[in-house]
């Protein structure tokens, strides 16, 4: 299937004026362990023109950028019960608005927005206020289809934490998830919030493992399609398919490098489960591993320089780490029964992994040293299959508290650990995109 059409950026008109002085302004410290949150007004979103639609299709719009904007954990959205602004006018511009009135009740962001629907046809003009300096940060317009409207509130709230912060928001990346809601276990995507669930195979089979490329536009996976278990290459906006290693044996958890060029995987096509990398210009295949234990779940450091992978090598399955060329094989966990998933962190600095000990699995996290080990998760089921965003600041996992679901929480542990499954759909394996380009 050729999923062209679900990946489509918008056509969309997009108009972006930061202003020098924004650059001169720190707003929100993201460095700092106590920083406080950033008080935003977010009035409810005009409607221009449109039909009978259009309100609901505006409180939508609302809903999503508050949603974003609070879970990123940076912004104080103030209650619309204390708003004294006039809610009949538009009021888009610095002429029209009377910031005292945001600023008296405690606001120092202001977004305002408004809406035309003609038909299908969108277009959403959005706008970011400093309250206090009475300026505008950020104005842009959309244009763009009705059903467009999630991509473009969480393309805004991206640019709301860019220029506040310094840091790219993660608001329009996707998740790629495995699934047995058609019956046997198929490759799906959605929307970070879980939203706009998509299924990417049809092959009827057991497929598992998925995995992005760095630039998003393709993804790994294993599947049982043929009989046995086979690593292949789908590209998402061509439809085409690869078959990437059939070796005899075993052909599991496929990771691509950094830089695209290598994709990790293990393969027992000389007896043992070792870890393999395959050189995707020369199809040269490399043996990474060479010893008794059944090594597995590779992943490469952001530098390409290392590779972090399970063995049972000492006896219960243990997190270790290599050089990419096979030479420092070096243990990182001790404690547990069973250490499994390792995921490196994009800034390079932590390595998150789930743990089965005292009855159930939870995630961890530790310095790519194997110090300062750190449990995310507890009395919450089975929590598995951690995946960083790609800021850093989130991780996503699937979890057994409630059915079998998939979860974001802050890579702290702290905050609230959001479910994104959106209905009754049994959803494992994540693994979060790289940001869109």
């Amino acid at each position: 299937m050729i999923l062209r059409k679900n990946f489509l950026l918008i056509a969309a008109l997009q108009i972006i004026l930061i202003s020098d002085f924004v650059h001169a302004r720190v707003y929100i410290d993201i460095t700092s362990p106590v920083s406080k949150r950033f008080p935003v007004a977010i009035p409810d979103f005009k409607v221009v023109e449109g039909n009978d639609t259009s309100g609901q299709l505006a409180g939508i719009m609302n809903d999503i950028l508050v949603s974003d904007l609070t879970y990123s954990g940076f912004f104080d959205i103030l209650d619309r019960k204390s708003y004294i602004e006039d809610s009949t006018k538009l009021k888009l511009t610095e002429k029209e608005i009377n910031f005292k009135d945001w600023s008296v009740v405690g606001a120092e962001g202001l977004v305002k927005g408004g809406i035309i629907l003609k038909g299908n046809d969108l277009i959403v003009e959005i706008r970011l206020f400093d309250v206090i300096l009475e300026r505008t940060i950020i104005a842009q317009r959309y244009v763009g289809k009705a059903e467009d409207v999630r991509r473009i509130m969480h393309r805004f709230a991206n640019d709301v934490i860019e220029s506040l912060t310094g840091e790219k928001g993660i608001f329009d990346t996707k998740l790629l998830f495995v699934s047995d809601a058609a019956g046997n276990k198929e490759i799906y995507l959605s929307d970070y919030d879980g939203y706009n669930v998509k299924q990417v195979t049809h092959n009827r089979s057991i497929n598992i493992s998925p995995y992005w490329s760095p630039d998003g536009r393709s993804i790994l996976y294993t599947s049982y399609k043929e009989g046995q278990p086979y690593i292949y290459l789908f590209e998402l906006y061509s439809g085409k398919e690869f078959r990437i290693a059939a070796y005899d044996g075993i052909n599991i958890g496929a990771r691509w490098s950094p830089n695209g060029k290598e994709i990790a995987m293990t393969l027992s096509k000389d007896g043992n489960p070792e870890l393999y990398v395959l050189n995707l210009e020369t199809k040269e295949m490399r043996r990474i591993t060479n010893n008794s234990g059944i090594d597995v779940s590779p992943t490469f450091s952001p530098d390409g320089k290392k590779i972090a992978f399970v063995s049972d090598i000492s006896g219960n399955p243990h997190i270790y780490v290599v050089n990419s060329d096979g030479t420092n094989m070096t243990r990182l966990t001790f404690d547990g029964k069973y250490n499994a998933s390792p995921a490196w962190s994009p800034k390079g600095d932590k390595i998150a992994f789930a743990r089965l000990d005292g009855g159930s699995f939870d995630i961890w996290i530790m310095n790519t040293d194997g110090g300062e080990q750190i449990k995310l998760t507890s009395n919450s089921g089975n929590n598995e299959n951690p995946s960083w965003s790609p800021n850093g600041r989130y991780i996503v996992f699937s979890s057994t508290r409630e059915g079998r679901a998939v979860y974001i929480m802050r890579a702290d542990g702290g905050g609230i650990q959001r479910k994104v499954t959106r209905d009754t759909m049994r959803q494992m394996e994540p693994a979060w995109s790289p940001f869109q380009r």
